[in-house]
């Protein structure tokens, strides 16, 4: 039997912006081992993983945070990653924009704005937007904006981080490659977002010098044909 699932609705995408994430996490188990003779404890994997959760505020609250940290402000605490974000002058645009669209649209339907809460502002938006009798080219357009909203966030409050691997390429065998007429090392490089839960099945490893790309796993799996062989 074959499943579907639905394509996201608009609500979908304000929940994406607006409702805390719960992230999944998963952490080695350390157990205390004492040495009889000299009492000395030390901590040791136990090889065992214990799988939980950790959640984060959330997208527009961090969005807003960062707004504050860019502009000289601080969030209450300041311990938090999300706390610490800084934009740069692009992204802080770009985010101050989407503060004042959120604000402009609450207008449009007469619903309440508050400048220090852009999550209650949109929730309070899409609630009195329903009354209007919305048509669906109206939410897709919206909707089209808000996906933009997402992206934008994730891209700037978590950023790919980039890895070199001193590795030479299991396809075309380079362990060099050239740009703008200068030399490199390491060709190959994977990369991920480390807080994305599935971050190895989402990242992404690329050879610079014949730019075959490959998911995580099967770059490793491809060098460690390429070890295996070579012994």
């Amino acid at each position: 039997m074959t499943t579907t699932t639905a394509p996201p609705t608009l609500l979908d995408v304000v929940d994406d912006l607006t409702l805390p994430k719960h992230n999944p996490v998963t952490q080695d188990v350390m157990i205390e081992v004492t040495d009889t003779e000299t009492q000395a404890v030390t901590v040791r994997a136990s090889g065992r993983t214990r799988k939980g959760f950790v959640t984060l505020p959330p997208l527009l609250t961090q969005l807003q945070d960062a707004i504050r940290s860019s502009i000289g402000g601080t969030a209450s605490g300041a311990s938090l990653a999300h706390e610490r974000s800084v934009l740069d002058a692009d992204a802080l645009q770009k985010a101050m924009i989407i503060a004042s669209t959120i604000g402009d649209w609450c207008r449009l339907v007469d619903a309440h704005h508050d400048r220090a809460d852009m999550c209650a502002s949109l929730r309070g938006w899409y609630t009195k937007r329903l009354a209007t009798n919305p048509t669906q080219a109206e939410d897709d357009f919206y909707q089209g904006q808000l996906r933009g909203w997402v992206s934008f966030v994730w891209a700037k409050l978590d950023p790919v981080r980039e890895r070199e691997l001193p590795d030479a390429c299991p396809t075309c065998g380079a362990a060099e490659w050239w740009r703008d007429g200068e030399r490199y090392h390491h060709p190959l490089v994977i990369k991920y977002r480390p807080n994305d839960a599935d971050m190895i099945e989402r990242g992404r490893a690329l050879c610079r010098a014949c730019e075959q790309v490959w998911g995580i796993r099967e770059l490793a799996y491809a060098l460690e044909q390429g070890q295996a062989e070579a012994l």
